[in-house]
């Protein structure tokens, strides 16, 4: 009857322990889309890495430097190993303590204190003792603490893989935007030769009488702004180096060899991305399991706090050996052992106690917002994404033709000025519009590929085998 009884009182509080601890999060239902906008274009899907759908063994490389170098991705994968041993030291709470002490001691007394006769005033003891102590977790406290301890884990292991995610992104662009500024400056190197070779001959004609000073300064003018725009793009090509070597930890020397100096690297094709569901975007993304995990902690911190209100049941034991003589030490008359359980119940506390759970829920609620922007931001990237692939296809396709025309206009206008035809000033105009719209189609080649970067990010990405297998865990 007994066992029933006890039995029965540990069932009920174990279940009174999930009631009064379990906390819902009230993940926000959020008006999303069922479905996102086509893309006209033929598409591609998005393979796993993601980067590696642009073919390119460089960027490739590059990726796989950054992944192994970067601090950023360091700092993150030592949040995860404090969050593991956060785990440990909470999962370890639940369970018994065990301790075992050893000693030996010698005394003398005083002989004006203890004096009788026969007795030894010094004594030599020897004890071993285990002790045992266990909380009960009647009200689920140190339960909740384990999973806002396992929440909090998967939040940094999320975080982590997002801020892998960010760094291949970063690289991406870096790259893409790395071999723009160089073809921009080939670009610009061609054209400048050419505006050297077209003074020159000015310069002849004018010293032979056929040409004027006007005409002359005004193709030294020219020649001058292609010569301004080469060490401004010269500058960019710069920057875009140091950029890219703090992703990678080191100067890339040998991709600015290549892509600057020989000019063997060139910017891949875009290429289109099908638009993905909104269920598949929040499976994928890493930033929007971190947030939910971070409200799942939230209210599991909220039952740690209501949990505290409740009285708190200790069970301690100890068992051991007292002897003098160490050969006695364990034997049945020097055995000693002890018992006890202990309640405690909080009384006043001035209110702390309730603030404690009031914080709790007011960071639920933090949590709450912050899971709903994230969610709403993914969507929005996924949105611009899609709708950039349209429109910025459009800008590439009119550049292309724009670059075809105006080439087509400069060799005709060539003709023309040679024969008497035009002045020197519709031929400049006409060289200027082809340099511009040959700069613009590298732009807009190089906005086609950062989009796709963008888009690809936007639907959750993939890191391949680089990655955890984390959904399982949600």
């Amino acid at each position: 009857m007994m066992r029933t009884t006890l039995l029965a009182l540990a069932i009920a509080a174990a279940l009174s322990g999930c009631i009064v601890s379990r906390v819902d999060p009230q993940k926000p239902e959020l008006p999303l889309p069922d479905s996102l906008p086509a893309v006209e274009r033929e598409t591609v899907q998005l393979p796993d890495p993601w980067w590696t759908l642009f073919g390119d063994p460089v960027l490739n490389q590059l990726v796989d430097e950054a992944l192994a170098h970067n601090t950023d991705v360091a700092v993150a994968a030592a949040r995860v190993q404090q969050a593991r041993a956060a785990l440990r030291i909470t999962n370890a709470d639940r369970l018994p303590t065990l301790d075992l002490e050893a000693n030996a001691s010698r005394s003398k007394t005083s002989s004006d204190v203890f004096a009788l006769p026969g007795v030894s005033r010094t004594q030599t003891t020897y004890t071993v003792q285990g002790a045992v102590g266990y909380e009960l977790d009647l009200w689920g406290r140190y339960q909740r603490a384990s999973e806002a301890a396992r929440a909090d884990l998967l939040n940094t292991e999320f975080g982590r893989e997002a801020t892998k995610l960010a760094l291949t992104g970063d690289v991406a662009r870096g790259y893409f935007s790395l071999i723009a500024a160089a073809e921009q400056l080939a670009r610009g190197r061609d054209t400048l030769a050419t505006r050297e070779e077209s003074l020159r001959l000015e310069k002849l004609r004018l010293e032979a009488g056929e040409s004027d000073e006007f005409t002359y300064k005004r193709a030294e003018a020219d020649t001058e702004a292609t010569r301004t725009s080469v060490y401004q793009l010269e500058l960019e090509v710069t920057r875009r180096v140091t950029s890219l070597g703090v992703l990678l930890g080191r100067a890339p020397k040998d991709l600015v060899e290549r892509a600057i100096l020989t000019s063997e690297v060139d910017l891949p094709t875009p290429v289109a991305l099908p638009a993905a569901l909104p269920s598949s975007v929040m499976e994928r993304r890493p930033d929007i399991g971190a947030a939910e995990a971070a409200l799942n902690a939230a209210a599991a911190d909220i039952g740690v706090a209501r949990a505290s209100l409740f009285p708190s049941i200790s069970l301690t034991g100890a068992f051991g050996y007292v002897s003098r003589e160490l050969d006695d030490l364990f034997t049945e008359p020097t055995e000693a052992w002890s018992a006890a359980a202990g309640l405690f119940q909080p009384i006043f506390e001035g209110g702390r106690l309730r603030a404690n759970v009031s914080r709790a829920e007011a960071v639920r609620e933090e949590r709450k917002a912050q899971y709903a922007r994230t969610v709403q931001e993914a969507f929005r990237e996924v949105l611009d994404g899609l709708n950039g692939q349209r429109l910025i296809e459009s800008v590439r396709t009119s550049n292309s033709a724009q670059v075809s025309a105006l080439a087509r206009a400069t060799d005709l206008a060539e003709l023309r000025y040679k024969q008497g035809d035009i002045a020197y000033l519709e031929l400049l105009d006409v060289r200027r519009g082809l340099y511009q719209a040959q700069i613009d189609l590298v732009a807009a080649q190089r906005d086609a590929l950062l989009n796709t970067v963008d888009l690809a990010l936007a639907v959750g990405g993939g890191l391949g085998d680089k990655a955890e297998a984390l959904s399982v865990r949600r």
